[in-house]
């Protein structure tokens, strides 16, 4: 019984893809993500311009955009705490990030301004000491 060439390159494929490192499944998703998604349309006054892998650091950035409501350097600053808590209890409720928790990545945001491009508005990178601390 002969097995198909195309069978062949399928189980190639499958068997290549068993082998790829969780640094580069996130390299590839992030890519593909970015690709595929971004710059996202506004959500929550929130745009997502591109996510990213460093491999040196370990590091999954999201670099996004902040418009309307919250592109405001004094709102934000008024409420600093509030928004990183926030965004550090989204990382560890995300149960797709969980592999890359797991494997001990940092997860950064870059937020700019729409307003005036190039404005930092807020820049956090949470480590694996921050996600898996329980928050009193």
């Amino acid at each position: 019984m002969r097995i198909p060439c195309f069978a062949v390159i399928m189980a190639c494929a499958f068997l290549s893809s068993c082998q790829e490192s969780i640094e580069e499944r996130a390299e590839r998703e992030a890519r593909e993500y970015t690709l595929k998604y971004c710059p996202t349309p506004p959500q929550n006054d929130v745009i997502t311009d591109s996510i990213v892998y460093h491999s040196a650091t370990k590091t999954y950035s999201t670099y996004m955009t902040f418009t309307d409501k919250l592109d405001d350097k004094e709102m934000l600053a008024g409420h600093n705490d509030e928004i990183v808590e926030s965004m550090l209890q989204m990382v560890r409720s995300n149960a797709g990030m969980q592999a890359y928790k797991d494997a001990g990545f940092s997860f950064e945001y870059v937020c700019r301004s729409q307003k005036t491009p190039g404005t930092m508005l807020l820049h956090v990178t949470f480590t694996q000491k921050d996600y898996n601390s329980c928050s009193e």
